[in-house]
């Protein structure tokens, strides 16, 4: 009786294990011989990455032999957003396969917005995959790799949260937006031309000795007895000097009426290689968005945004929105160049 009882329990047991073996593979839950391995374990060997969206927008990501990345072949890519995508597509894992009753609505939505991402080892496609929308409770983002039978939702363990912003083919997005990243030891001259405030004009140079000579430009005049820990701070600021976004509706609009009142400020920077950066700034017409746009004294709007400007890069097309804080340590009063407490305001731009 006893001996029976045990066999019927593990025919039963058996009986259980192949209906959940059935259920499985009718159900979809695991696909067997699937393709499912998104994730590329050795990002450090990864050189390149390319991804392209529905918009016709694409970005080339390259790592240099220094091992910055560099932005379709012209531009620094932002290290910190590339390593933030290189962790992700390293801890990848599938959270599910995609059921039938949402296969076909996933494939349209899909094919309408999402992101093809291509990933290169030593100069060698390893990975093709799609990323698409977030699922409805936020935690998983629906992908695609090639030559799977069906998309899978996928998440990194951990993270509360979808994936899909961390997949972008805007160029602008990907670029770094330090718009002077200059080396302050390898600059060896610098022209500030103030079109409006001539007395902030001026010339700083790199002598043989490494000592400096600052000159007004408007008229000629050498300012003699400068301090060099000053001249020092003052190369500082062309290190990191950034700019908020890329304004593409300008050109299309202002961008013929700005160009014609012309620029308020011209800066010219040039380094040991003879390499010159040319910078041109426009004010940026007061509108909607503009702080600070009324004169307390005389309750009129100023016609220019007072916080904001526009910068074009010389051999650019681009318009770089600019905040005036970010420049205050350049357009300066080159007397504040000399020993001792600044005698000149540094917010002196209109």
């Amino acid at each position: 009786m006893k001996k029976n009882r045990i066999t019927l329990i593990a025919f039963l047991a058996i009986v259980g294990i192949a209906f959940w073996i059935w259920k499985t593979k009718s159900t979809g839950s695991t696909i067997k011989g699937d393709l499912q391995d998104f994730a590329v374990e050795d990002t450090a060997s990864i050189d390149k990455l390319f991804l392209a969206d529905r918009e016709g927008r694409t970005s080339l990501l390259e790592r240099g032999k220094d091992g910055r990345w560099m932005l379709n072949g012209k531009n620094v890519a932002r290290q910190e957003t590339v390593d933030n995508l290189l962790a992700t597509v390293k801890s990848l894992e599938v959270r599910s396969p995609v059921g039938k009753n949402l296969y076909n609505n996933t494939m349209k939505l899909m094919a309408s917005k999402s992101v093809k991402v291509e990933i290169y080892q030593r100069n060698t496609l390893v990975k093709t995959y799609y990323v698409g929308h977030p699922t409805m409770d936020n935690l998983g983002t629906f992908m695609y790799l090639e030559g799977s039978t069906v998309p899978y939702i996928m998440h990194i363990p951990g993270f509360n949260g979808f994936l899909t912003t961390r997949y972008f083919a805007n160029p602008d997005e990907w670029r770094e937006r330090g718009i002077l990243r200059f080396d302050p030891r390898t600059i060896v001259s610098i022209n500030v031309d103030d079109v409006k405030k001539e007395y902030k004009s001026f010339s700083l140079v790199r002598n043989p000795d490494s000592t400096f000579s600052v000159s007004n430009t408007k008229p000629v005049n050498l300012i003699k007895g400068t301090d060099i820990l000053k001249i020092r701070g003052y190369l500082d600021g062309f290190n990191k000097t950034f700019y908020e976004f890329i304004d593409t509706k300008v050109a299309a609009t202002i961008g013929d009426s700005i160009r014609k009142a012309g620029p308020f400020a011209r800066i010219n920077v040039t380094d040991d290689r003879n390499y010159t950066k040319t910078l041109l700034l426009y004010r940026k017409p007061a509108d909607e968005s503009s702080h600070y746009d009324t004169d307390p004294e005389t309750g009129k709007k100023y016609p220019y945004d007072q916080d904001k400007f526009y910068t074009r890069i010389e051999g650019d097309e681009g318009w770089y929105v600019c905040q005036y804080p970010h420049f205050d340590k350049i357009l300066i009063n080159p007397l504040n160049l000399l020993p001792g407490k600044n005698q000149y305001p540094t917010q002196d731009r209109f």
